[in-house]
C-alpha cells in the first residue's frame, strides 16, 4: 500500500516536471516576429520620451535664461498708439529755409523730442546682453562716469536735424568741408538703413487738407512716444540740457 503511494507521487511529480513539447514550427515563428515586434515597439517609445525629455529641457533653459537676463535688449516693449500725420510748423516750415536763424530756432524746439541727457541711456548690466556692442563711457554725475549706450531714435532725430541745418547752410552759399561731408553722408546712409529696419507698413491714401502732400492725414500705428521718452529719461546718464541753452542750440 506503501509502495503504491510512492509510485504515485514520483508519478504526479514526473508528470509535472516534464518540459512541454516543442511548439510547432510555424507557431514558433509567430511567437517570433510577435517578440521582436514588441521589443521594435518598446525600443520606438523610448527614443520619442527621450526626445520629448530634451525638448522639455531645452525650453526649460531658455525660460531660464530669460527670467536671469537673457533677454536680447533691456529696452521693454512699449504701448502702441495711433497718430495722424499732419504738417506741423512747430517743428518744420517752409519759410525757415529761406534763413540760418529761422531754420537754426525752429530746430531749438526739436530739443524737447530727445531725452534729456540726448538719449544715452546708463546700462551697468550691459554684460548680461550679448548682442549688445562695446558701451560708450558717458558722465553719470558730475563726477563718475559709467557704460551707457544711446538709443537709436534718438540718433535718427539728431541726424534729421543735422542734414536739416546743413541743407539750409548749401543753399546760402556756405563751402562744404571734409567734416560736413562725411557727417552729412553718415546721417543719409543711417537714416536709410532706420527707415528700413522700422519697416513702417500703415498704409496712406491721398493727403488730406487743403494743398496736403501725400501721407498727411494718414493715421498710424505707432509705438507710444510719450512712453519712450519716460523710459529713456529714467534710466539715463547725466542730462546735459540747462535752462540756459541759446535759443539757435540743436540736437
Amino acid at each position: 500500500m506503501t509502495t503504491s503511494k510512492e509510485d504515485a507521487t514520483t508519478a504526479e511529480a514526473e508528470a509535472f516536471l516534464t518540459p512541454s513539447p516543442p511548439l510547432p514550427p510555424h507557431e514558433d515563428a509567430v511567437w517570433t516576429r510577435t517578440n521582436e515586434s514588441r521589443k521594435a515597439t518598446q525600443y520606438l517609445r523610448l527614443v520619442l520620451e527621450l526626445t520629448m525629455a530634451a525638448m522639455i529641457g531645452v525650453l526649460l533653459a531658455n525660460l531660464v535664461h530669460e527670467r536671469n537676463g537673457g533677454k536680447r535688449s533691456p529696452v521693454p516693449t512699449f504701448p502702441r498708439k495711433v497718430y495722424t500725420f499732419l504738417p506741423d510748423p512747430q517743428y518744420v516750415r517752409d519759410d525757415m529755409l529761406f534763413d540760418e536763424h529761422d531754420t537754426l530756432h525752429t530746430l531749438h524746439n526739436w530739443i524737447p523730442l530727445s531725452a534729456q541727457a540726448r538719449g544715452y541711456i546708463h546700462l551697468p548690466t550691459y554684460s548680461s546682453y550679448p548682442l549688445l556692442s562695446t558701451p560708450f563711457s558717458i558722465s553719470i554725475t558730475p563726477n563718475t562716469t559709467g557704460p551707457a549706450y544711446m538709443m537709436s531714435v534718438f540718433h535718427q532725430l539728431h541726424c534729421l536735424s543735422y542734414l536739416a541745418a546743413r541743407y539750409q547752410q548749401g543753399y546760402a552759399g556756405t563751402r562744404l568741408t571734409a567734416e560736413v561731408a562725411h557727417h552729412s553722408a553718415h546721417c543719409l546712409d543711417y537714416l536709410r538703413q532706420s527707415v528700413m529696419c522700422a519697416g513702417d507698413t500703415n498704409l496712406e491714401g491721398e493727403g488730406e487738407g487743403e494743398g496736403a502732400g501725400p501721407g498727411w492725414g494718414s493715421r498710424h500705428e505707432c509705438v507710444d512716444y510719450d512712453a519712450v521718452l519716460a523710459w529713456a529719461n529714467e534710466h539715463s546718464t547725466m542730462s546735459w540740457r540747462s535752462g540756459l541753452m541759446p535759443g539757435e542750440a540743436v540736437l
